[in-house]
């Protein structure tokens, strides 16, 4: 088994800001759609990465300027890949999708999902290995960046120590400040509503948020690229005055388009960086943040 430590160093070097390696039986209770195990059955280790997102990406949008988006998911880790072959190991990165001539059955002994039926709760793998916890809005957060990062995950036949973990004493990286649910011109948190998530031990109270209003949002919420996870908002057939799409898997709980670059999101960026030190020279907001409601009226 290679120690944590050592797998971390090497990880770092190759551009990751962040590596996690959960404890297996974290995805014991898990439905084996959501269980990463699953993926490569022969895996010993789940890896976590993660990768620190620029502020500079955030700034048109905060200013009001550009459109601008940036996906929550890596989902090309070729160097991370390439290593761990050097090693005489395999792995298999997560790289979701549902592709339309692949079979919609099990199909063979040893899978116990669909072939690309997986719904890999990434951030689920991430708090698990002790890289982040959910906010109140339901977004990931890591202590060192906030919500401003993305997430990768591979399985692998390589023994990997678990960690780093979650230090005993460390303390929640949401405050529960609100700033999120003010900033929503939509009124999507229902303040009133929460939920407690418990991940290896950690737990959460995440809001309870209206999908529906979060996928009119025209403050900077938008879906990630197409086959990616996440990508279930952008499947707007409407059946019966209802969204069509893939079932939402049972740990993020509803068909919630990526909120990075959203009201809420850039609120907690504002918010985060009033309470860590993140080295920039400049406040992230500077003026009076913008926001409507799809339904006001907009100048031509």
């Amino acid at each position: 088994m290679i120690p944590f430590s050592e797998f971390s160093e090497t990880v770092k070097k190759l551009g990751y800001d962040l590596v996690g390696v959960p404890p297996n039986d974290a995805f014991d209770k898990l439905a084996p759609a959501e269980n990463p195990l699953n993926i490569y059955p022969d895996a010993k280790s789940i890896v976590v990465v993660g990768r620190r997102i620029r502020r500079g990406i955030f700034r048109s949008m905060e200013e009001g300027s550009l459109w601008a988006a940036t996906h929550r998911w890596i989902t090309s880790m070729d160097n991370l890949v390439r290593w761990i072959e050097k090693q005489g190991h395999e792995c298999v990165p997560y790289s979701p999708g549902d592709p339309p001539n692949m079979p919609r059955h099990v199909i063979s002994a040893d899978a116990k999902v669909r072939p690309n039926g997986f719904k890999i709760p990434i951030e689920y793998a991430a708090i698990a290995a002790g890289l982040g916890e959910l906010g109140y809005h339901g977004i990931f957060m890591s202590p060192q960046f906030g919500i401003r990062q993305q997430l990768g995950l591979l399985a692998t036949d390589l023994e990997i120590e678990p960690g780093p973990g979650w230090p005993k004493d460390s303390k929640p990286i949401c405050d529960m400040c609100g700033e999120c649910a003010k900033a929503c011109p939509l009124n999507a948190y229902a303040t009133d509503q929460t939920a407690l998530f418990n991940c290896n031990g950690r737990e959460m109270t995440v809001a309870a948020i209206n999908a529906k209003a979060c996928q009119a949002c025209p403050n900077g919420a938008s879906g990630d690229a197409g086959y990616v996870l996440g990508s279930e908002e952008l499947h707007r057939e409407v059946v019966n005055n209802q969204f069509k799409g893939d079932k939402a898997n049972q740990f993020m709980g509803g068909r919630l388009p990526n909120r990075l670059m959203a009201a809420c999101g850039r609120a907690c960026i504002a918010h985060f960086e009033k309470t860590h030190d993140t080295g920039y020279k400049i406040p992230f907001r500077i003026r009076e943040p913008w926001g409507y409601r799809p339904d006001q009226e907009q100048e031509g």
